[in-house]
């Protein structure tokens, strides 16, 4: 069961003021709801190598030089025994550095829901990334949200198409 917690008005009004509307509309799974290995749905369209960009965003909250700071991310998805989710996580140089020097990292959840992605990623160094977007296809279009120790770090957009 998902629990949605309230929004006092003047949090409304600083997240869209922040990060525009899209940031009350659908910002992922929450950090509670992370699963190690969460099960996929039989017959799955999730499994298999997403490869991508990512552009951070240039909102207030952004960290010091990372506004349009863009990423390769490649994420590999395998279903294994039972549904179980696993794979791994790649960041490589575009026009930056990955963020905090992380470049990879283990799949702890991936869920499709109707034609909702979205694939949450834990890093050696305790980052947490949740990216999330509109599957069309063999393509994802939508965003990601890092985290460190639960608390958004940085948050931008995210394309990717299944290459295998």
């Amino acid at each position: 069961m998902i629990h949605r917690r309230r929004l006092h008005p003047l949090h409304v009004i600083i997240l869209v003021a922040t990060f525009g509307l899209g940031a009350l509309l659908d910002c992922g799974p929450s950090l509670a709801q992370e699963g190690a290995g969460a099960a996929a749905a039989p017959g799955s369209k999730i499994s298999g190598v997403w490869n991508g960009t990512t552009l951070a965003g240039c909102n207030v909250s952004a960290p010091p030089g990372r506004c349009n700071a863009q990423q390769k991310v490649s994420i590999t998805v395998l279903e294994g025994e039972g549904s179980k989710v696993t794979g791994s996580y790649q960041c490589s140089y575009g026009s930056q550095d990955c963020f905090h020097q992380s470049t990879t990292g283990k799949v702890i959840e991936a869920t499709l829901a109707d034609d909702r992605l979205s694939i949450r990623v834990q890093t050696p160094d305790a980052l947490t990334y949740v990216f999330a977007g509109h599957l069309s296809g063999d393509t994802v279009n939508g965003g990601y949200t890092c985290y460190n120790g639960g608390a958004p770090v940085e948050r931008g957009s995210w394309y990717a198409r299944r290459t295998y």
